[in-house]
């Protein structure tokens, strides 16, 4: 074997190390970082929670479930929630600044997410009529405030 054989033979074997290595060598102060993969599927169930809290809260204001019944499930999906947002939180912040909050600042923070979701979803959907430009009911035929069809 000659020197450059020698040479190549060894670069492969430190770069086969360092990718079987890679795991370990990702650790940043003792916590693993997150890949995007894991990152999104988290945001991503804290989409599909959201939803399905604002889902219930629509189940309630047209009476098809029980007062009762929307306690519990909103109660267990805001726990849920709170989770998935503490599992965010941990891989996202230093360790000490987690500690200081509590779990009724968590919840006020969801509710407060859920507020400005129903506030954004409801700006998406504000349409002006051509005529007087004041707002009408998206999908509507006519404006109910000149009469012009639109």
């Amino acid at each position: 074997m000659t020197f450059t054989s020698l040479i190549i033979i060894f670069f492969i074997f430190i770069m086969a190390g360092l990718i079987v290595l890679r795991p370990f060598l990702d650790r940043v102060g003792g916590k693993v970082n997150l890949g995007s993969g894991v990152r999104d599927g988290l945001l991503a169930e804290r989409e599909r929670l959201l939803s399905s809290i604002e889902e219930l809260d629509l189940d309630l204001e047209l009476q098809k479930i029980s007062s009762s019944e929307h306690a519990l499930d909103r109660n267990l999906l805001l726990s849920q929630a709170a989770d998935v947002l503490k599992e965010l939180d941990r891989y996202s912040k230093p360790k000490g600044a987690q500690k200081g909050k509590s779990k009724k600042t968590k919840g006020d923070d969801l509710e407060k997410m859920i507020q400005e979701r129903r506030k954004k979803l409801a700006e998406e959907n504000i349409v002006y009529c051509s005529s007087c430009g004041k707002t009408i009911v998206a999908g509507a035929q006519f404006c109910s405030h000149c009469g012009e069809k639109q």
